[in-house]
């Protein structure tokens, strides 16, 4: 009970935060995903070091942040020149005296810069254009909109996951990765996310085509519960339960934005197709 309540607390008070931050957006989205990032990124660092791996923490938060600055403020030629230098200067610190493997360092360095930072660049993107690329009306905030509908459908998915397998489960889906995690939770949590995307984007925003819920609400319900996985391999290998516990009840940063960082490159992509006339 006490570790309920615990994790009851932290979302009264994270999902307002996260809401009301995605809506505002501009610089306040902007400083939430740098928290999300540099925390996360530590997290990641600090996985594998009981593994003799010990990423470079400080230069690789360092770059991360300083990528998403430029991705926000659209300095898109600095970016490419600062990427380069950086990169070239993780692998020159491999000639440097230092514990563990050296090449380990240097690789698990550039995947945590990857798979945090450059991941929400993606949704950092979505939300500094989506209201250009589909033409909203001034005022109108068609992006805030679209990215409360991801949290809230992301939220609903892993719910309905957990309650699916709980009553229904019967078929392991990832037994060697998540052995509490079913076939039959995994569907439940898809037809919910997607049933949500689909309500709240024709209720919200009906000025939108329903076949972009309908493909945001797949790829938050297949993709987010990848992600989900994705991180769980990364705590199995590294033979911890969570990946912090700065969030009481909760694990750590990793462990609760790990299906909004794995979709948002995703609903990048979808959304460019749209605004493209593709789809």
């Amino acid at each position: 009970m006490k570790g309920l309540w615990k994790r009851v607390l932290v979302a009264i008070v994270g999902i307002p935060a996260i809401l009301g931050l995605t809506y505002l957006g501009g610089p306040y989205f902007l400083l939430f995903l740098v928290v999300i990032s540099a925390v996360g990124l530590w997290e990641f660092y600090s996985l594998f070091t009981q593994k003799d791996v010990y990423p470079y923490r400080i230069l690789g938060i360092f770059i991360g942040i300083s990528f998403l600055l430029l991705v926000f403020f659209e300095n898109w030629e600095i970016l490419y020149i600062f990427m380069i230098i950086s990169l070239t200067g993780i692998l020159l610190l491999l000639l440097s005296p230092q514990k563990g493997i050296a090449s380990l360092n240097a690789v698990f360095t550039v995947a945590g810069i990857f798979y945090t930072p450059f991941f929400l660049s993606a949704i950092l993107k979505v939300r500094l254009s989506f209201d250009t690329w589909f033409l909203a009306p001034e005022g109108a905030n068609w992006g805030g909109w679209y990215l409360i509908i991801v949290w809230a459908s992301i939220w609903i998915c892993d719910t309905a996951a957990y309650f699916g397998g709980s009553y229904l489960g019967k078929h392991k889906l990832a037994p060697n990765i998540s052995p509490k995690k079913t076939v039959e939770g995994a569907v439940t949590g898809l037809i919910f996310g997607l049933i949500t995307f689909i309500l709240l984007g024709k209720w919200w925003l009906p000025e939108l085509p329903v076949t972009l819920f309908w493909w945001s609400g797949l790829i938050v319900g297949i993709l987010g519960q990848l992600g989900d996985l994705v991180e769980s391999r990364f705590k199995r290998d590294a033979e911890v339960k969570d990946s912090s516990t700065i969030l009481p009840g909760h694990g750590g940063f990793l462990d609760r934005f790990d299906s909004f960082t794995y979709v948002s490159p995703f609903l990048f992509l979808l959304l460019y197709i749209f605004q493209h006339g593709r789809l």
